[in-house]
């Protein structure tokens, strides 16, 4: 990277509403103090799409280009489970056992061709929808619960946008902020005549 000026550290996501996050958050409190768990913030909240990693500022705007060229559909994710995973040592909600949509199967894919096409490095990985809970727990902890568990009730996250967000480090773990969002359309929209934020 060429500019003086700090990298960004960047991923697509999607991104569940403000209330759906804070009442999810409500919810598995007591586990994860059970846990010992360092709680996610309701905000933080996200299932990544697609992780792009660090780049120069200004390579921003050629990488909100790539999602701008993206046209797929609205969708609804079913997260309905609880899961450990004991190598990153967090608890995630996830859609376990359910067939993911086909338009955000696409969407990944997209996204990772078009960054690659555009010179950016992306992860690309098989898309696993989950909203990490917690983290920092131990597996003795974590020993004292049964995985997977069942998240009742269930959130539906309903897809109609998708985000760039930029990761930070602080002190207190990660804050993430949107730096772009674009819409997903229902299958009758006109796309040459939509509005793209």
């Amino acid at each position: 990277m060429s500019s003086n000026a700090a990298p960004l550290r960047l991923f697509f996501a999607l991104q569940p509403q403000a209330g759906q996050s804070t009442a999810l958050v409500e919810h598995v409190a007591p586990l994860m103090t059970r846990l010992e768990a360092q709680p996610v913030p309701a905000e933080n909240l996200h299932a990544t799409l697609c992780f792009i990693g660090a780049i120069a500022p200004e390579d921003l705007e050629k990488l909100k280009g790539v999602a701008a060229c993206q046209h797929a559909s609205r969708a609804s994710l079913h997260f309905d489970t609880l899961e450990y995973w004991e190598k990153p040592r967090v608890v995630c909600a996830t859609t376990a056992g359910r067939a993911l949509p086909a338009a955000l199967i696409n969407l990944v894919d997209g996204l990772g061709r078009d960054a690659q096409a555009a010179g950016f490095r992306p992860d690309i990985k098989p898309f696993r929808p989950h909203l990490t809970l917690a983290r920092k727990i131990s597996p003795a902890r974590a020993a004292q619960c049964e995985w997977p568990a069942n998240l009742a009730p269930p959130v539906l996250v309903h897809c109609d946008r998708f985000v760039l967000m930029e990761s930070r480090r602080g002190e207190s773990g990660a804050t993430y902020s949107v730096v772009g969002s674009w819409p997903l359309y229902a299958d009758d929209t006109d796309w040459s005549s939509a509005n793209i934020q």
